[in-house]
């Protein structure tokens, strides 16, 4: 059995391990931000932790790429940036003993799940993100 003093100083070790697993955790997420340049250096994007774009930047060449086409590179990088975020956030939780699979299934890629990009055409209507008021 332990004295009052045993406990506490185990307990302090405990806090103190927690802090610094903490700290290191704090610090593998923020790094998780993720910057991607196409290889001819045109496009360049950058994906925040949680995967939101935080930054695109467009050479003047870039801009001479037919619009679907550079459309199209924007939305691989983005991806592409997107999935090495979520596998650093993903990777930063192994250390404070996180479930092995919902580490992997936030880092595996969902190919079955493009965005969909916007089409003035299509109809949304089965989409519950939008809203629709037929009076318009």
């Amino acid at each position: 059995m332990q004295t009052p003093d045993e406990w506490l100083a185990d307990f302090e070790a405990k806090v103190a391990d927690l802090q610094q697993r903490a700290t290191e955790f704090k610090q593998d997420v923020e790094s998780a931000a993720t910057t991607e340049q196409s290889p001819d250096g045109a496009i360049t994007v950058a994906v925040a932790p949680n995967g939101a774009l935080t930054d695109l930047r467009l050479t003047d060449s870039a801009m001479t790429r037919p619009a679907a086409e550079l459309a199209a590179d924007i939305l691989a990088l983005t991806r592409h940036a997107r999935q090495t975020a979520a596998t650093t956030v993903a990777s930063a939780f192994a250390p404070l003993g996180g479930d092995a699979s919902v580490v992997q299934h936030i880092a595996e890629p969902k190919a079955d799940q493009p965005p969909r990009p916007h089409d003035p055409e299509a109809d949304y209507s089965d989409s519950p993100a939008v809203y629709r008021n037929e009076s318009w």
